[in-house]
């Protein structure tokens, strides 16, 4: 693995290549910037499966500052942490063009072999249309950011300030 790449090294091999050019890794802002101003045709936000980069934030929770800073230059897919159709769904509606996914596959792939990887990528369409139909959307175009809401951001009615928080009424309850 290359230690010292540049975004002037990235041109250079985009050149040589001649045909559309990813880069899978990028995990910031900036970078993702520098990528489009370089002219890569897509990037990959990713952590590595979690191998290389364990401790830095779920690709989740990256890809939506990331498709908002750049989407409309470049194409964005997630890549990490795709377990089900409702992980599909979510990726989408922040703004991610497609999502890879490894480990369903290889697990798949080494319980049953060719017919393994079948039924998984079987109960991801499953997974995926169920999770559409429960949102009330016909098909993935439909699907925005108006279908989640972020985790740290509380529905108003949780949010309002004339009662405890929920976390004190309970232990109350409990003691």
């Amino acid at each position: 693995m290359e230690q010292n790449i540049t975004w002037a090294r990235v041109e250079r091999l985009m050149q040589h290549w001649g045909k559309p050019f990813v880069i899978k890794g990028l995990q910031s802002v900036s970078d993702a910037r520098n990528a489009a101003a370089a002219g890569v045709h897509g990037i990959i936000v990713s952590n590595h499966g979690g191998r290389q980069l364990d401790g830095t934030a779920a690709t989740v929770d990256l890809v939506a500052n990331i498709v908002d800073a750049v989407g409309d230059q470049l194409e964005v897919v997630l890549d990490g942490g795709v377990r089900r159709g409702s992980h599909i769904v979510k990726a989408l509606a922040m703004g991610a063009r497609a999502c890879m996914l490894g480990r369903p596959y290889l697990y798949g792939l080494a319980a049953f072999g060719q017919p393994g990887v079948q039924r998984v990528l079987s109960l991801l369409r499953q997974e995926t249309a169920r999770t559409l139909a429960l949102l009330g959307c016909a098909n993935l175009d439909e699907i925005n950011r108006q279908h989640i809401t972020v985790a740290g951001k509380l529905p108003h009615f949780l949010a309002a300030t004339d009662h405890p928080p929920l976390s004190t009424t309970l232990l109350r309850s409990v003691k």
